[in-house]
């Protein structure tokens, strides 16, 4: 966390902003000692530019929202669902009124319904070896054409530059700013500096609140097989 609080910090001090902001770990920062949530998926570049394609127009007449994420085992599944249900309210700017889930040990299917009655299919499991890296595909099915955050003729997510030797390695750097961070890293030093920035920390809060009730009745529809109305 040292060396991310320290992007931060160079951010906040480069475009003189006063609010003080700390990062507690990667899922919350504290804003001038408020806990704030920090929702990073959101500043990640293929969230963002799928959000632009279904928002401005590009597909029309959408219907499915077909997503699967894969992470390693021990891994809460409901804290996975989490993720993946805010990016689906994000990247439909819909919210979801309805979910079915249906769990069997390490694995979790779930049937969200957005407003508009936009279908959310979400397919989580915690299989992956330890230390393996999470893997997810995020798909969205329209009237005219397909989004998706893999490229077609790929199964996994590709880097910018691999080098191959006596040790092999890859990098993909998307931010001058933050050179030598990961992906995941970027986002949540952009997330918590934007929450800084633009004061959203009682926006962030009532994100995190609806998405506690999502993953609630998502519990209870395990527990009795029914769906749950938001």
């Amino acid at each position: 966390m040292k060396i991310l609080q320290e992007k931060l910090d160079f951010l906040l001090d480069k475009y003189s902003v006063e609010t003080k902001a700390v990062l507690k770990d990667c899922k919350t920062v504290v804003i001038d000692g408020t806990d704030t949530p920090i929702l990073s998926h959101r500043l990640e570049r293929r969230f963002i530019e799928l959000k632009n394609i279904v928002q401005g127009g590009t597909l029309q007449g959408i219907s499915v929202m077909r997503v699967a994420r894969i992470v390693e085992k021990g891994s809460d599944v409901f804290t996975e669902l989490y993720r993946e249900l805010d990016i689906c309210e994000y990247v439909l700017g819909r919210k979801i009124v309805g979910i079915t889930a249906m769990q069997n040990d390490n694995t979790l299917n779930v049937i969200a319904t957005a407003e508009d009655k936009i279908v959310c299919t979400i397919e989580i499991s915690a299989t992956l070896a330890i230390g393996e890296i999470a893997k997810d595909k995020h798909e969205i099915i329209s009237q005219r054409g397909i989004a998706c955050d893999v490229v077609v003729d790929a199964q996994l997510k590709q880097d910018s530059i691999y080098v191959f030797g006596a040790e092999n390695k890859k990098f993909t750097d998307v931010d001058f700013e933050l050179y030598g961070l990961s992906l995941e890293d970027i986002a949540v030093v952009r997330s918590a500096f934007t929450i800084a920035q633009k004061d959203t920390k009682e926006e962030m809060i009532a994100l995190d609140s609806n998405l506690k009730v999502l993953v609630e009745k998502a519990k209870a529809s395990v527990k009795t097989g029914e769906r749950q109305v938001i």
